[in-house]
């Protein structure tokens, strides 16, 4: 019983995501007696009725009531708090150790960046802070004594922000921006207060003295003001000189002793003729004052690396403060005896080399995972040295969205030393072969001998309980081996583990699998330990089933830009443990139990991430994954896919319950340019090389089908509509189909959502067969709440999808304008993803979930950098709401002969229901309702359609449906 209360109680805390016994949506509606709306109407296109006027009258008021209702008015909320992030990055379980091998995590390392002639830059640079008298670099610090340094720069005409961290402030300190002689902005530190001026303009604030100060100043010639934060308190002030608009020289001035430990300057410079890339960031003054380390003999155990940074990892190194410095990392421990040590590292991004006491290991060229065997390298029973070499990088074919600091962070992956056996346990794949009462758990071992003769012995799989309550081992089989030398030996195990626990993002629950390995003695002298969930996914009636229940895919994407913009390249594709945490936790809040890793900074060429964390962790906090690897590629030839490290990165991560769907690449988009021999082989060659590791999820070859050959289902018609030989491939079962669906975005009128579904998508869901998944959608953009962002370089700097505007809506929003902006994007999300599920679409992937990317304009995402959400991330998370109702179209306008034709939808446990249906005005209040009582609605993916109605006659104008759908508990019992 205690047990069971501990499982309550953690599942509880962890996953408070249980179905909730009412559900509301709304929908907004114009209602007039003009008999020329009847039908269905579109808000712009071939049967639009609303003038333009009509049309931002529409959306200002959407915007006041969604906002109300989603209960953030101010759409200044942010979504979820520090505190409940690093809650919940404490909470997760770190992966289990093994009992017999010896398992090593080596977490801790020292680290240090450099490249060839950076002390000469640096002596160079410190001479020119040293030049007057009382300026001295000493011990990591610029000391000032009652003196002023100057330092020219290049002109900064639009924006910067100067970064400035001081130790020690004397008497007081000024730092003022000048042009030329003319001083324009000044800040003093002084007695506990910052105060800022410019000509007659003053402000000022307070700091606390006993600590460190951060000092932030940030200037914005458009706008005519500068900001100062210290320690995160901001004082503005307007910028004073009307007729200077630049400053070229910076001058540090202290009264007494001031110590400043790190200062940097980007000047953000503006170029109008680059849409995708309005403006770049510009590294003016990078200094940390610390003198450089002689790197000589760095590979030695005698190498003295105390003063370098100590780390964890994964620890990425990069942007345009460490642009093309090699990332060094060193690793001491000491071991006692050992038979075989295998070095398991997650990556070396985007290569390096890996030495071991003075020696090379290895010279690593790609971004593969790598198992090293250093036995001959380590020495026993003393202390060792594992140094790694990271080489720099920089992103040779950006893509449309990568930041302008094409420095995008090199880094070492987590990495682990095994102690163990000649004789070993080389991998495991774990995984549910299929469900039907006892659940089939299918194991493939991987076992490795270095010896010269065949070994005997035997292999015992157990199973036990182990997420979010460990228990006692509920399966185990055993089984004689023998194990050829040299060469790789898979044993696969098969067995029924009874009345399974099943991973689901409701319930994620995760077995601890154990692997022993023992002599012909019996001796137990290797094992192996993972976690993984019982869980299955197939297709089948045109419908995605997990664990042979109907599902649907909800959620988003990300791509790696980062908020701040300073340090946006660096950990573009290494992101802290509270990132993956946060990015996960936001899809939960949204009702959905999907994130698609799309995270990669090239254009053409190989690129992604393969991080296990966001596995781990999307495993314990239950959310499905669709997973892209590191050997993926966004667009061009299909060709430049990493065919050799595909199936690396599969293994290294296939135990993870959350992955469910590999994806092979995004958009390419020359298939076209080749005869159709160029898709089929592209699409076979994926096949068998994915399934050649696992046959438990699905495959997407691309996200963007209509790039390639095919123009219906199941290959069978040309590009041209002609009929061909279909591709077998395309046809088995873990290929499925989809595509980046946009009905109401890139500006689109609203009849091709009224039309909707495509005629790509309408082959595939006519078929009846595979699940139909849009991949990347929806496509609008929304402007962001721009008061937040005023201390921000992308401050009212529209997006080059600002023309969409236009198209959808029928003239351009400006910034004063953002709330009705956002009501669009909302409006038509949930108009659009309504209209697809009830046709029967099976996953959606907005595109994407947090702003960042073209250095932060980007305007499609669902939530703004600083974790604030728009109004269409509260319409996704009322479309996936379990159980919800709307009208059955996408009518806007409402004419004397329409009817009101409600539907439900359900996915899961099949409920009795009672719906109310209110008709609001723009003020709020109720003017009609309707009750249907006592819905009996099937489990599975249903859909109910009512009958249809008309509330009483009503004024012309504009008018809310909110649909309240209220399950009975106790269900209602009816008489047979």
């Amino acid at each position: 019983m205690k047990k069971i209360a501990l499982l309550v109680l953690l599942s509880t805390l962890f996953f408070s995501y249980t179905e909730a016994q009412v559900h509301t949506t709304f929908e907004m509606r114009y209602i007039t007696s003009d008999s020329k709306a009847d039908g269905e109407t579109d808000f712009t296109g071939e049967s639009e009725w609303m003038s333009l006027d009509q049309r931002i009258d529409f959306l200002n008021k959407y915007a006041a009531f969604a906002s109300g209702f989603y209960g953030n008015l101010g759409l200044d909320k942010p979504l979820i708090g520090d505190g409940d992030i690093r809650q919940t990055v404490r909470r997760i379980k770190p992966q289990p150790l093994t009992n017999v091998r010896q398992t090593l995590r080596l977490t801790d390392w020292r680290a240090y960046g450099y490249r060839a002639g950076k002390a000469e830059d640096v002596q160079n640079a410190f001479a020119g802070w040293t030049v007057v008298n009382g300026a001295t670099v000493k011990d990591g610090s610029l000391i000032l004594e009652d003196c002023a340094v100057e330092r020219n720069l290049d002109p900064i005409r639009w924006r910067f922000r100067l970064h400035l961290d001081v130790k020690k402030v004397g008497s007081g300190c000024t730092i003022v921006f000048h042009k030329g002689g003319k001083p324009l902005l000044s800040t003093r530190l002084a007695d506990k207060v910052f105060s800022l001026s410019s000509g007659m303009n003053k402000g000022n604030g307070h700091y606390d003295s006993s600590v460190p100060l951060h000092l932030e100043i940030y200037g914005d010639f458009t706008n005519n003001r500068f900001f100062v934060t210290v320690n995160g308190k901001s004082v503005a002030c307007l910028i004073g000189e009307a007729d200077i608009r630049e400053i070229d020289k910076m001058v540090i001035r202290s009264e007494g002793t001031t110590e400043i430990d790190d200062i940097s300057l980007f000047n953000f410079v503006e170029d109008r003729t680059n849409k995708h890339t309005p403006y770049s960031s510009v590294l003016l003054i990078n200094e940390d004052f610390n003198d450089v380390l002689p790197m000589q003999g760095w590979q030695s155990l005698d190498y003295d690396d105390s003063v370098w940074k100590q780390v964890t990892l994964p620890s990425s190194h990069g942007g345009l403060r460490e642009k093309e410095e090699s990332y060094y990392l060193r690793k001491k421990i000491h071991l006692a005896d050992f038979e075989r040590a295998v070095l398991k590292l997650e990556t070396i991004d985007p290569g390096g080399e890996v030495w071991i006491n003075g020696q090379p290991v290895a010279v690593i060229n790609n971004r593969h995972p790598y198992d090293l065997d250093v036995t001959e390298y380590l020495q026993r029973n003393q202390e060792n040295l594992i140094a790694v070499r990271v080489k720099p990088y920089k992103a040779a074919h950006r893509m449309l969205h990568s930041p302008s600091d094409p420095y995008i962070g090199w880094f070492l992956g987590r990495a682990t030393l095994i102690l163990t056996n000649r004789c070993m346990i080389k991998d495991v794949f774990a995984y549910t072969g299929s469900l039907d009462g006892a659940a089939r758990q299918v194991n493939r071992i991987l076992l490795q001998y270095s010896g010269v003769y065949a070994f005997e012995g035997s292999v015992e799989v157990n199973y036990y309980p182990w997420f979010p309550v460990e228990g006692e081992k509920v399966a185990t089989m055993k089984q004689n081996i023998e194990i050829r030398p040299s060469v790789d030996n898979e044993i696969v195990l098969e067995m029924p583990v009874d009345n399974p626990v099943l991973w689901s993002p409701e319930s994620p629950n995760l077995y601890r699998v154990e692997v022993i390995l023992r002599d012909k003695e019996g001796r137990e002298i290797d094992d192996y330990m993972l976690t993984t969930g019982i869980r299955t996914i197939s297709q089948k009636d045109g419908n995605l089933y997990v664990n042979n229940r109907p599902e649907i895919l909800k959620g988003a994407q990300i791509l790696g830009s980062r908020y701040p913009v300073e340090t946006m390249s660096k950990n573009y594709k290494c992101v802290s443990d509270e990132t993956i945490a946060k990015d996960l936790m936001m899809i939960k809040e949204m009702n959905g139990n999907l994130l698609r890793l799309h995270v990669h900074a090239e254009k053409d060429t190989t690129d992604g991430i393969n991080d296990p964390r966001y596995a781990e962790y999307a495993d314990q906090l239950g959310v499905y994954l669709l997973w892209q690897t590191a050997a993926w590629i966004r667009e061009g030839e299909a060709w430049n896919v990493d065919f050799e490290g595909y199936p690396k990165f599969m293994r290294q991560v296939c135990n993870h319950p959350s992955i469910v769907m590999w994806e092979a690449s995004n958009h390419p988009n020359r298939f076209k340019l080749h005869d159709i021999s160029d898709s089929h082989d592209f699409v076979t060659r994926v096949y068998r090389t994915l399934s050649a590791v696992d046959t438990s999820r699905l495959i997407s070859p691309t996200s963007f089908w209509q790039h390639m050959h095919y123009s219906n289902y199941d290959g069978s018609l040309d590009k041209e509509g002609n009929p061909i030989v279909p591709n077998p491939v395309l046809m088995e079962k873990l290929m499925t189909r989809g595509s980046q669906d946009a009905y109401t975005g890139y500006g689109a009128k609203w009849t091709a959502l009224r039309k909707a579904p495509n005629k790509w998508a309408a082959s595939c869901l006519a078929a009846n067969d595979k699940a139909y998944f849009n991949f990347e959608h929806e496509e609008s953009a929304a402007q962001p709440n721009w008061t937040l962002a005023e201390k921000e370089p992308w401050f009212k700097v529209q997006s080059y999808e600002w023309e969409y505007e236009k198209g959808s809506i029928g003239r351009l929003l400006d910034a004063s304008e953002w709330r009705i902006s956002q009501a669009f994007q909302a409006f038509a999300a949930w108009e659009s993803m309504k209209k697809q599920i009830l046709i029967g679409y099976d996953g959606f992937s907005w595109c994407s979930l947090e702003s960042g990317s073209n250095m932060f304009t980007y305007q499609k995402p669902l939530i703004d950098p600083f974790g604030i959400p728009k109004l269409a991330y509260y319409a996704n998370q009322s479309v996936f709401q379990p159980i919800w109702a709307g009208s059955s179209n996408v009518d806007v306008v409402y004419g004397p002969a329409d009817h009101i034709s409600p539907v439900l939808f359900n996915l899961g446990q099949p409920k009795t229901v009672d719906l109310t249906i209110e008709l609001k005005n723009d003020k709020g209040k109720r003017i009609d309702r309707k009750i249907f009582k006592k819905i009996q609605v099937a489990g599975g993916r249903t859909v109910v359609n009512l009958d249809g109605f008309r509330f009483k006659t009503v004024p012309d104008g504009y008018y809310f449906l909110v649909y309240t759908v209220k399950e009975q508990n106790p269900p209602y019992r009816y008489k047979e």
